[in-house]
């Protein structure tokens, strides 16, 4: 196992109370592999509904790595939307934090929707 970054739907699914979401990030806590991504940090925050839910997920995010996007990802993630958006319906914000994945060679862990 390697670093991951988390996507939004895992931490939304740990903030919630999930157990089996709260398992496989806490694995990779443990083993100092928790990471994440700045897009996937502000799509949690805008979810917040008040000062203390935001408390709360700045209170989570802060055991993650947050890994920012650069200039080539984003002329990556217009190439990836290109590619997929048609084909599976995957949205630019995937496809920023995929480019940002596939730069630094780290896999990403989403859950199944």
């Amino acid at each position: 196992m390697a670093e991951t970054i988390v996507d939004t739907s895992v931490v939304i699914d740990y903030l919630r109370g999930s157990a089996q979401a709260a398992e496989y990030p806490e694995t990779l806590r443990r083993a100092g592999w928790l990471a994440t991504h700045t897009v996937v940090v502000a799509e949690v925050l805008v979810g917040a509904r008040n000062q203390h839910e935001q408390t709360a997920i700045a209170q989570v995010l802060g055991e993650f790595r947050i890994h920012p996007m650069n200039a080539s990802d984003a002329g990556e993630s217009i190439s990836l939307l290109k590619r997929h958006r048609l084909s599976r319906g995957t949205g630019w914000l995937d496809c920023l934090i995929a480019a940002t994945a596939l730069r630094l060679n780290l896999p990403v862990a989403t859950s199944p929707r």
